[in-house]
Order: structure tokens, then C-alpha cells, then sequence
């Protein structure tokens, strides 16, 4: 009886909009939490991998000998690292090199690419970079001199782990075992040295080392995790995942409100035959079984088909996303189901519970009065409630996530907006004379049914918004990667030019038709105080180092100036804006640094943002031309150049003392994540955009039968079909012009929380929101007034489909 009574009622278009909603929410919920549990888990891998280990300890020292004794106490593994510069030698022709010694724990993560394959440095041998060999003329089995000692090369390292990026290394990699390092005699009192200590174990033992470690680091050591990594290519791929749960949250948002209008509108439609049913004498317990066995139905089909979906859309991302994935992801644990299934009935049981509940309890009066209707769970208070429940759920399955309270925020300045703009438009076109016939029926009609007007309006700039986020999004991330990777952009570091080597070089390239970027001018000082006052070398680790300062011109491309005037003057300078707030400096505060030769006290008058992120140089700090001319420098740039190693050996040979850095890899990793996250991006757009048309649809749907019996009066008063299809057209246009702006408003909002508070982009109001929503709602509706006045004006389907009702 319950699947008959399912079956028979399968053919409204309600219900199936209702289904359709159910399943894709299920899909959604299950693809993308698959997938954020297996990315979360291999991206996790994937920044140990980078790391070399969990976590890292960076000093300018070495550490105590008793912290160690206290990690291997908790149970984590411990290697160590020791990073320097010293002097190589080929016979009489010597070469700079960084050298990076490790012990025999090397790597914990991670592959050591090297040349043959599967060396590691073990004591007596040393691995070179290729580059470092072509310079000196040397080949793997043959001795180098490394300081005082002499090693044998192993091999070439291709790529290490943990190489990171770093515009200021300042010579090509010598990797060698700790236990040579006091051979070489390159460590002494005054050596620039850095210590990097490598941590791993299982997330219990790491939480119990970090809140041991952390009140005894000193500011001139820092705890790296793999949260607060600074790689480029971990942060592509946590906004890409930032990204995948927005457009699980706005297909959740646009599920719940398809299916609470086609859910309405489902049970308003069966009122009448309920109550047929009980006068026939159908008792409260038959129809209780039907109903909810019926509702029941659609869940599981919900359930089943959403699940296919889901896994369908899960592979389907994962094959577009497998060549930037960190190798073969984890498998998913059970929660993605357990969410997907939960928000199912949780949905249903929200936006469904009322409705049913009213249909259940149709009175048999109705069948002779139209009005009779059951007063349960007021609306005043049951949406409130449901609002409140749906958002909490929200936040529990994003876990507070800032990208939940934008569009929350989004919604409800929409929400507000609705009741001011909406209603205020139509009310002010009620003053106007409007002569077209067709318009002024439209207008009276909106005017007629506020509620019924507002929540057309509600759905209709709740599906614009939320698909305008999406759009407009994905275009900011894709533009902030390729930011990040312009076509052309340079593979290639120069550094440790002296200012006469500067046209040299320039020559040099432009003569094998290589173009150089900016020659930016370094010098090495330390801030050493704030407006007349000694620095508190607690409040921030870059007071700890020297840092690196240099003089422009001109300002750079992709340093946007936020305060003040550019170009600083003699005695001033441009300060980055993120390490004046960490220091608590402002404009016209003084700033004294220590060089190599003299102290010198300058004047902060413009504040600039800095994209770390970029792989171009950065500064804290850019002084006015000559404003450095007392301090040593060398002088830094960049290039593109591709295939043509025998260059850059010629290069380093006419220039032995410069330094050349080469992050072609990085690039090649970052324009794989461009091309492929945004192929994966377009599937959710695609998934987004086909929740938003079931809103669209179900919220038509539901003045059908109430159009269609104005209609019958309208023909019957002797209205042309003409005339009725201009009034449709007309009604849906004025829809969909005031849904567009009120769509625009909210939509500028949640997007200066998402792009300002979440994915950290510049935020600026986007004009051409404000033109497309308007004239897409325009159309998009309209067409859709059109089509009802064919469906509904067709031949004698009209009067039929009025006998009917």
C-alpha cells in the first residue's frame, strides 16, 4: 500500500524536485567530505614529506642536549641538521657553497632525489649539486676540498625534501654527513650558522612536545608544524581546499531551501485529497503510515541514489586532482558517510517535519471550505528555530570556520534587504501610472501576496548570491595563482652582484637574449630600535636576524601601497603592513637599524602588503635611492631561461663569486595545482549551479496552480493570451531585478568576509555584480515567465487543468 501510494505520487513535480534536492545534498556531503578527509590526511603527509619531518626546531644555536633526551623521552624520533657557507676547492679553483650537513636519520620524510639513485650522505662522501660540479669541473668518484678536509663525491643531489624556497640562498648545495663538519674546520666563533632539528612521532607525542617546548624557545629560535609552514605550494592547496568546503556549504544551503519550498508546496497540494480520505473514513493511524512511509521512501531512494552520486563525483575529482595529490591518499574513514546520511534526515526532518505535520492534520471541513487549515507550529516561531538548528548543524560539520559566518552574514543582510528593497520598489511602483496593461496586472499581482512575493524574492536572490559567490571566488583564486605563476615568469635567481657587476651582467644576458627582471640593491641590518627606544627582540623573530633592506624608485608591482605616500624621502621608509602591526609601529613612528658601518634612524611614511606567497623578492623595508650607499650591498635579480644549462655554467664561469638559485620545480609543482584544482573547481561549479536551478524551479513551481486559476479568470473575462503572456513576462522580470540588486548587496558582503577574513585576498567592491545580477535575474526569470505562459496558455489545457483542480 505505502510503495502503491509512493508510486502514485511520484509523478508530481514537487516531489521529485524534493528528491532531486535530498540526493544531490547527499552527494555533495559525501564527495567533498571524502575528499577534504583524504586530502586533510594527504596533505598532511604531503607538508611532513616537504618538512623531512612533523615538526621542526630552527635555531642560530644548538639546542640543549637535555631537550632532545626529553623528545626521545616521549617518544619521538629526533635528526638533526646544520646549515652553513664555506669554500670548496677543485685543485686552485675554489667555489662558494651552502652547505647543509645531516645525520644518518636523514630524511624521516620524503624522498632524497640524487644521481645514481638511493645515496644518502654518509660519512667521508658528499653529495653536489650538478651546478656545483660543472663549476669546478669535478664528477661523482672524484675528491673535493671542503675547508680543511678533503671528501669524496658520491653523486649529484637532484632535489631534497625539505629544500623549501629561499631568494637569499646565496650558493649551490654541498650535502655532507654531521660527523665530517668539525673536519672542515668551516664552524668557528662568529659562523653564521643555523641549526634545524627534525621531529616525528605519532600526534599524541607531538602535542606533549609542543606544550613542553614552548615556553622554553627563545625569540631567535622558532617551532615550525606543518599549520604554520610557510610553503607556497601546502597554501595553493589549502585554499583549494577552503574552496571545495564553500561549495559543499552553499549546495547544502540551496539543498535546504529547495526542498523546504518544494516540501511546502508538495503538502499544500495534498490537502484536499487527505481530506477526501478522512470524509471516505480513512482513520489518523492509516494515514500516519502512509505519510510517513511515503517520506520514508523518498529518503532511502535519496540516500541510495546520493551515494552512487557522491562516490561518482568523489573519483571523478580525485582522476582531475591525482597529479598535484601527494601520492596515493589515505582512504576515508567512516564520518563522510555518517555526515552525508545524518544531514539527509536532518534536512528532511527540518523543512519536512512542519509540512507533514500540517498535512496529517487536514481537516475534513476542508473538502467544503478551501480555508480550512490546521494551525500548527506557528511560522514565527518554527523558522527562527529551524534557522538557528541549520546553522548550528553547519558549524558543527565546518567546525566554526570563518567561511560558515560570511555567508551567514551574507544571508542575513540579504534577508534584511529583502523586506526594505523589495517590498519598498513595489510599493513605489504602485504610485507610478503605468499605462501598459500587462506591467500594471503584474504589479498588482506581486502586491497582492506579499508573503508569497517575499519568498519568491528570498529564493530567487538566495540562489543568485550563492552562485555569484562561487563564480566570483573561483575567479580570485585562479587570478591569485596565476599571481603566483604568470606566463613567463622567471625560473632563476641571480644574487651576490657587487653594483659593478650589475651592467656586466645585464650585458651578458641581453647579449644571449635573456632578459633580466629589477636589480634590487640588499643590505644586511638589524632593527634595533623604535621611536628612540631598544626593541623588545620578544615581540617579533624577525628582530632576532638581519634582515634584508632595499632602495626602489619605484614602487613594485606586487607590493599595493595601504598607507600612506610613495616615494619615501631621504630619512624615511616603506615598512611592510603586517610587521608594523605585529610591532605596534604606525605612520611617523622612527625606526633605528644597525649596519656593518653605522646606526641610522629613519621615519615610516607608507605601509605596504607584501605577498609572501609570490615568488618574487620581498622586503620588509624599501628606502629612497641612496639612502643604503653607507651600508655593504650586493644586489639581486631574476630571469627566465629554459634548457640551457651550458649558459648558466658559461655564467657562473665569467662571474665565479655570484650565486645562482634555480626554482624551476617550484614552479612546475604550482602550475600543475593551477591547471588541475581548477578543472576540479569547475565540477562543483557545475554542482552548485544545478542545486540553484532546483531552488529556482521548485519556488515556480509552487504559484502554478494559483496562476493558472487567475488565468481561467482572467480568459473567461475576455483577457487575450497576449495580454496574460506580457503579464507573466512582466511579473517574473520585476522578480528578477530586485532578487538581482538585493542578490548584489549580499553577495559584496559575504565576499569581503570570505575574501578579506578567510582566503586573505584584497578585497574592492566588484562593479559588475551590480550590472550582471540585475540583468541575468532579468532574463533568466523572464525566459521563465515566458515559458509558464506557454505551458499555461496552451490550447485547452488551461480550463482543463482548472476543472481538474
Amino acid at each position: 500500500m505505502i510503495w502503491r501510494w509512493f508510486w502514485r505520487e511520484w509523478k508530481s513535480p514537487s516531489l521529485l524536485i524534493v528528491w532531486l534536492a535530498l540526493t544531490l545534498a547527499v552527494a555533495c556531503v559525501l564527495a567533498l567530505g571524502s575528499l577534504s578527509d583524504r586530502m586533510e590526511k594527504g596533505l598532511t603527509q604531503q607538508s611532513r614529506d616537504f618538512m623531512a619531518g612533523d615538526r621542526t626546531l630552527r635555531s642560530s644555536r644548538e639546542v640543549p642536549a637535555e631537550w632532545l633526551e626529553q623528545a626521545r623521552s616521549d617518544g619521538l624520533q629526533v635528526a638533526r641538521q646544520l646549515t652553513f657557507m664555506t669554500m670548496t676547492f677543485a685543485g686552485d679553483t675554489p667555489q662558494l657553497a651552502s652547505v647543509k650537513a645531516v645525520d644518518d636519520a636523514y630524511p624521516m620524510f620524503g624522498q632524497l632525489a640524487t644521481e645514481p639513485a638511493g645515496l644518502k650522505p654518509v660519512a667521508g662522501t658528499v653529495l653536489a649539486a650538478p651546478r656545483l660540479l660543472a663549476l669546478l669541473e669535478r664528477k661523482s668518484g672524484e675528491n673535493l676540498d671542503v675547508g680543511d678536509t678533503t671528501l669524496r663525491i658520491a653523486g649529484e643531489v637532484i632535489q631534497e625534501p625539505d629544500a623549501g624556497f629561499n631568494p637569499f640562498q646565496t650558493a649551490p648545495r654541498l650535502l655532507m654527513n654531521l660527523a665530517d663538519v668539525e673536519k672542515t674546520g668551516a664552524v668557528q666563533p662568529g659562523s653564521r650558522l643555523t641549526w634545524n632539528y627534525k621531529f616525528a612521532g605519532n600526534p599524541q607525542q607531538l602535542a606533549r612536545f609542543d606544550g613542553w617546548i614552548a615556553s622554553r624557545l627563545t625569540p631567535d629560535q622558532r617551532w615550525i608544524s606543518v599549520e604554520n609552514s610557510d610553503d607556497a605550494l601546502g597554501k595553493s592547496m589549502q585554499r583549494a581546499q577552503q574552496f571545495l568546503l564553500l561549495s559543499a556549504l552553499l549546495t547544502l544551503m540551496l539543498a535546504i531551501a529547495a526542498v523546504a519550498v518544494a516540501m511546502n508546496h508538495y503538502c499544500r497540494s495534498r490537502y484536499d485529497l487527505v481530506a477526501v480520505l478522512k470524509t471516505l473514513g480513512a482513520n489518523r493511524k492509516a494515514l500516519r503510515k502512509l505519510i510517513v512511509g511515503q517520506w520514508l521512501a523518498v529518503l532511502f531512494l535519496a540516500a541510495v541514489c546520493g551515494g552512487a552520486i557522491g562516490m561518482g563525483f568523489e573519483a571523478l575529482l580525485l582522476r582531475m586532482l591525482r597529479p598535484v595529490l601527494p601520492g596515493e591518499l589515505p582512504a576515508a574513514s567512516g564520518w563522510p558517510w555518517l555526515w552525508a546520511v545524518g544531514s539527509l534526515f536532518v534536512i528532511s526532518l527540518l523543512v519536512g517535519l512542519r509540512p507533514y505535520r500540517l498535512l496529517l492534520a487536514t481537516q475534513p471541513l476542508r473538502v467544503l471550505r478551501r480555508d480550512a487549515v490546521a494551525n500548527i507550529w506557528p511560522l514565527k516561531i518554527y523558522l527562527p528555530l529551524m534557522a538557528l538548528v541549520v546553522v548550528g548543524l553547519l558549524a558543527l560539520l565546518v567546525g566554526g570556520s570563518k567561511l560558515l559566518w560570511a555567508l551567514v552574514a551574507g544571508i542575513v543582510l540579504l534577508s534584511l534587504l529583502l523586506g526594505a528593497i523589495g517590498w519598498g520598489g513595489l510599493l513605489l511602483l504602485k504610485r507610478l501610472t503605468l499605462r501598459n496593461l500587462a506591467f500594471r496586472l503584474a504589479v498588482n499581482r506581486l502586491l497582492r501576496q506579499p508573503w508569497t512575493t517575499l519568498s519568491q524574492l528570498a529564493a530567487f536572490s538566495l540562489s543568485f548570491m550563492l552562485l555569484a559567490l562561487l563564480l566570483v571566488m573561483r575567479g580570485d583564486l585562479l587570478d591569485r595563482w596565476q599571481q603566483q605563476l604568470p606566463p613567463g615568469s622567471p625560473n632563476y635567481f641571480l644574487l651576490n652582484l657587487t653594483e659593478q657587476q650589475v651592467p656586466q651582467v645585464k650585458t651578458f644576458l641581453e647579449q644571449h637574449q635573456v632578459k633580466p627582471e629589477t636589480f634590487y640593491p640588499v643590505a644586511r641590518v638589524r632593527l634595533t630600535g623604535i621611536n628612540q627606544q631598544p626593541v623588545d627582540p620578544k615581540l617579533d623573530e624577525s628582530l632576532n636576524r638581519e634582515l634584508n633592506l632595499t632602495w626602489q624608485r619605484d614602487l613594485p608591482d606586487h607590493n599595493p601601497l595601504t598607507a600612506g605616500t610613495w616615494p619615501p624621502k631621504a630619512g624615511e621608509t616603506s615598512m611592510e603592513e603586517e610587521l608594523a602591526g605585529r610591532l605596534g609601529v604606525k605612520l611617523g613612528d622612527t625606526l633605528t637599524f644597525t649596519g656593518d658601518t653605522q646606526d641610522f634612524t629613519v621615519k615610516i611614511t607608507s605601509l605596504r602588503k607584501v605577498d609572501w606567497e609570490s615568488l618574487k623578492p620581498n622586503f620588509f623595508f624599501i628606502f629612497p635611492p641612496g639612502a643604503l650607499d653607507a651600508q655593504p650591498q650586493t644586489w639581486l635579480t631574476s630571469f627566465r631561461l629554459d634548457n640551457n644549462n651550458a649558459l648558466l655554467v658559461q655564467l657562473n664561469r665569467e662571474f665565479p663569486t655570484l650565486s645562482l638559485l634555480d626554482i624551476g620545480s617550484i614552479l612546475r609543482q604550482i602550475g600543475q595545482v593551477l591547471a588541475q584544482v581548477s578543472q576540479a573547481l569547475e565540477i562543483m561549479v557545475v554542482l552548485v549551479t544545478a542545486c540553484g536551478v532546483l531552488l529556482l524551479l521548485a519556488q515556480i513551481q509552487v504559484g502554478m496552480r494559483q496562476r493558472r486559476q487567475e488565468l481561467v479568470v482572467y480568459r473567461t473575462l475576455g483577457a487575450g493570451k497576449k495580454l496574460l503572456r506580457g503579464t507573466l513576462w512582466c511579473e517574473f522580470a520585476l522578480l528578477g531585478v530586485v532578487s538581482g540588486a538585493a542578490a548584489a548587496i549580499g553577495a559584496e558582503v559575504a565576499l569581503w568576509g570570505l575574501q578579506r577574513k578567510v582566503f586573505d585576498f584584497p578585497w574592492q567592491p566588484d562593479f559588475v555584480l551590480w550590472l550582471v545580477l540585475p540583468l541575468s535575474g532579468v532574463l533568466l526569470l523572464s525566459m521563465c515567465g515566458g515559458w509558464l505562459g506557454i505551458r499555461l496558455l496552451k490550447g485547452r489545457a488551461l480550463f482543463r487543468g482548472y476543472e481538474a483542480g
